[in-house]
C-alpha cells in the first residue's frame, strides 16, 4: 500500500510539472497569450491608421472633384496659394506697428 501511495505522489508531481510547463509555454511561448495580446494591439493600431488614411483619401477625392468642376474653388485656391487676384479685387498690404520699446528708446 505504501508503494501505491509513493507511486501516486510521483504521478501527481509529474502531472503538476507537465501542467506547469504547458501553462508557462501557453503564456510566454511564441504563440502564447502575451504574443496574442501584442499582435492584437498591433492590429488595432494598423486599423486605426487605415481609418485615418481612408478619411484623408476621401478629403483628397473631394478636392480633386472640386478642382475638376468648381471654378470658384479653383479661383479660391489660386488666390490663396498663388497670390492671384480676381476681377475688381484690390490688395491692401498693412505694415505691422513698430514695437513700443523702440519708440520709447528715443524719448529717454
Amino acid at each position: 500500500m505504501r508503494k501505491n501511495l509513493e507511486g501516486l505522489k510521483k504521478t501527481h508531481v509529474i502531472v503538476l510539472v507537465v501542467l506547469l510547463f504547458v501553462g508557462i509555454a501557453a503564456v510566454f511561448g511564441d504563440k502564447g497569450v502575451l504574443e496574442l495580446y501584442r499582435v492584437k494591439k498591433e492590429r488595432d493600431g494598423i486599423l486605426a491608421y487605415n481609418k485615418g488614411l481612408e478619411k484623408e483619401n476621401s478629403g483628397l477625392e473631394e478636392k480633386i472633384r472640386l478642382l475638376e468642376k468648381d471654378k470658384r474653388y479653383i479661383g479660391q485656391i489660386a488666390r490663396k496659394e498663388l497670390g492671384k487676384l480676381g476681377r475688381n479685387e484690390i490688395v491692401y498690404k498693412l505694415e505691422e506697428p513698430k514695437a513700443a520699446s523702440t519708440r520709447q528708446e528715443g524719448v529717454n
